[in-house]
């Protein structure tokens, strides 16, 4: 596998095309490494698209950081990985660098990315989290589990029968975006809108950003606000007994962020609640059905279905790479990164490595050592919100299928596309007999 970049430009293709990539100056302090220590290989994203897994296992023990464009670093080993994931010498990424960087227009956006909590750190990301602190605690999250089930066992008793159909779309992408509707008090109706636009939204949050998608992008995002920002206004007019209210009543009594900006944490929490987890449960099941023995294991014995939910989000996971960015020099596993680099933290290679998982590349729903803390949902004050409702809507929907299509046949497997953030998923045809 040829990864290594023939060009010397690390932020241009072999054709002289440029890369945007997910952060990264065109010049300035540290563009061309550290003064002293190994520098990191650089390497051309393109050939990690066919096979990332490969990719990443060929250059894991070796090259356990990569350059991959100017001031931009992938980080491969668990160790350092999962050590960088709360290390005092990086931080959170930014909203004004990850616009900057990948020259995003003006527009919503670029609001969004600007807004969200996910690209805030310190004391602006504590007081736009705690908004939502109290509503997503794994107590509350956990009183939730009868509802999802009756979510997942009535979308399952409405899949067709005798007649191949999407999976993704009639079924992993109904449960979250009907049960973020519900938590947050929208009309559960409302997902069919708000979930493609969501889908369409969260490919801005992936390595590269897809400039040739912008307008797509931008008008989702457009709508998003639009819907959300009447739904509070409403509540504010006329208050009523959900979290929305909850949440725009106590905003109004302490305004501490914006109300645009408040419309944007809205919109990042009804996209985390949904879009992931729909790419997660959809995998999930097309690697049950690859595995019939194990497919028939969950089905014979429930209690097996939390461990599958943990390898599936493991061995091919929804969110490729958590990043983080270098406040000073750092030397990663031998090589040196300068300060204001970005650090992808690649838990798609992470989570395949050796050096954490015993027999990394084999799919094992009774694998015994997995972390007492899953990789995927992050760690430190960024961890995810809501990991408790993300693991019951998985477990409950797994267990609505055993209930009502034990024979679900797949026709043709799905593919987890990207190396890395928010990972998209293709369709999943599948029949129940």
């Amino acid at each position: 596998m040829d990864v290594f970049k023939k060009n010397s430009n690390p932020n241009t293709s072999e054709d002289g095309a440029p890369i945007r990539s997910f952060i990264g100056p065109e010049s300035g302090p540290g563009a061309r490494g550290a003064e002293a220590g190994r520098a990191p290989p650089v390497i051309d994203m393109r050939s990690f698209l066919d096979d990332p897994h490969g990719a990443f296992a060929a250059l894991r023990e070796t090259h356990p950081v990569v350059q991959v464009g100017v001031m931009q670093y992938f980080v491969l080993r668990a160790r350092e990985v999962l050590d960088l994931f709360t290390d005092g010498r990086t931080r959170q990424i930014t909203g004004g660098d990850y616009i900057r960087f990948n020259a995003i227009p003006e527009g919503f956006t670029a609001q969004f990315i600007e807004d969200v909590m996910l690209f805030n750190e310190g004391e602006e990301h504590r007081a736009k989290r705690g908004l939502f602190a109290r509503t997503f605690t794994y107590a509350l999250m956990r009183s939730k589990r009868p509802d999802v089930a009756v979510v997942a066992d009535r979308i399952v008793a409405a899949l067709p029968r005798g007649e191949t159909f999407d999976f993704v779309d009639r079924m992993a992408a109904r449960v979250p975006a009907e049960m973020i509707a519900t938590i947050l008090g929208l009309p559960v109706q409302d997902a069919q809108y708000f979930a493609p636009r969501v889908y369409a939204l969260s490919k801005a949050l992936t390595p590269i950003y897809p400039h040739a998608c912008h307008n797509e992008i931008e008008a989702a995002t457009a709508e998003l606000y639009a819907y959300v920002a009447g739904q509070l206004r409403s509540r504010q007019r006329v208050a009523r007994s959900d979290v929305l209210t909850s949440l725009v009543a106590a905003w109004s009594a302490d305004p501490v962020i914006g109300f645009s900006s408040l419309v944007n944490q809205v919109i990042g929490v009804i996209l985390a609640g949904s879009d992931t987890t729909r790419a997660a449960f959809a995998m999930l099941v097309a690697l049950l059905l690859e595995h019939p023995e194990q497919w028939d294991a969950v089905k014979r014995d429930p209690d097996l279905i939390p461990g599958a939910i943990a390898e599936g989000m493991r061995f091919e996971p929804s969110v490729g790479s958590i990043s983080r960015t270098a406040v000073v020099p750092m030397e990663i596993a031998g090589m040196t990164v300068p300060a204001g680099a970005m650090l992808r933290l690649s838990t798609m290679s992470a989570m395949r490595d050796p050096g954490l998982y015993s027999e990394p590349d084999r799919f094992d729903i009774r694998r015994d050592d997995h972390p007492r803390l899953h990789a995927v949902f992050g760690m430190g004050p960024h961890r995810c919100l809501g990991e408790m409702l993300a693991r019951i809507e998985m477990e409950e929907s797994l267990a609505a299928l055993i209930r009502g299509a034990p024979d679900l046949a797949m026709e043709a497997r799905p593919q987890m596309t990207g190396l890395g953030g928010i990972r998209q998923i293709t369709p999943m045809p599948v029949r129940i007999h």
